[in-house]
């Protein structure tokens, strides 16, 4: 007797044969209502909303958060590092695959690296230590300990208010919390990112802010493309990357006393 009165109906013979017919089609059949994942979009209202998934512009391990003044950002937690800022709507979700599901932008993203933004260098001629690259060709990861072996270990965040986020996570000895807020008029909206400093001891640190093709504006306000970046008043090393494509990075060596200090800076998305 046929389980669903309701199909076909409720003949057992022929809902069989359907079946059977399905199976005959092999893979041009098409999926079953239900089966795919839909992608949905994620929205934001008066609280902060963050969510946690894969994505192209936050690695495997990527947190959105979209923030009530139309401003967003991606946090890549495997890396510890602000790599995406885009206005406009939040996320789309796809929900199909593993774990929590995939997030994409709903807005067009100005893209940051990905790379480790904390790194204690030998001199500041040293190169910056990069995540590691596989490919077809090259399937096997070439450094499976990054990023732990140049010191950075996530250590998980909590809401603040209005449900903002603060990541915390560790490079060396030194542990780091990091809070993303936006300030400005709606029409020169900023991403105001404010980081916690907390050393056993005096040591310096450098912190990469910046990549791509970077202009100097004045000595404390630097632009990559759609992005400008305010930083405060320490000493920068901008280095050549690259010819073609011209790309450079923009270094800021920190000295960090003991105990307790913070520093503060600003990204600007630009229209054009």
């Amino acid at each position: 007797m046929a389980a669903h009165k309701t199909i076909l109906d409720g003949n057992t013979d022929k809902q069989i044969e359907a079946i059977w017919y399905y199976l005959s089609l092999g893979t041009s059949a098409a999926d079953p209502s239900g089966i795919r994942g839909v992608s949905t979009k994620l929205t934001v209202d008066d609280q902060a909303k963050s969510y946690r998934g894969r994505s192209r512009v936050a690695g495997f391990r990527g947190i959105a958060v979209g923030l009530p003044e139309k401003l967003s950002y991606a946090f890549n937690a495997e890396t510890g590092t602000l790599s995406a800022i885009w206005q406009g709507d939040f996320i789309g979700v796809n929900w199909s695959g593993q774990g929590s599901g995939e997030f994409n932008p709903s807005s067009e993203p100005i893209t940051l690296a990905q790379d480790v933004s904390f790194v204690q260098l030998a001199d500041e001629n040293a190169p910056w230590p990069l995540m590691p690259v596989m490919t077809k060709e090259a399937r096997t990861n070439p450094n499976p300990l990054y990023p732990k072996n140049v010191g950075y270990q996530f250590r998980g965040y909590f809401l603040g208010e209005s449900s903002i986020p603060t990541f915390m996570y560790r490079s060396g000895t030194i542990e780091i919390e990091d809070r993303s807020v936006a300030v400005g008029s709606d029409e020169h909206r900023q991403l105001q990112c404010v980081l916690q400093f907390d050393s056993p001891a005096p040591q310096t640190v450098w912190f990469r802010a910046l990549t791509g093709d970077i202009s100097a504006e004045s000595e404390r306000v630097f632009r990559s493309g759609r992005l400008r970046l305010t930083i405060p008043a320490t000493k920068t090393k901008l280095r050549s990357l690259s010819d073609e494509p011209k790309r450079s990075e923009l270094l800021l060596r920190l000295h960090l006393p003991q105990g307790k200090s913070t520093m503060e800076f600003v990204y600007e998305p630009l229209k054009k």
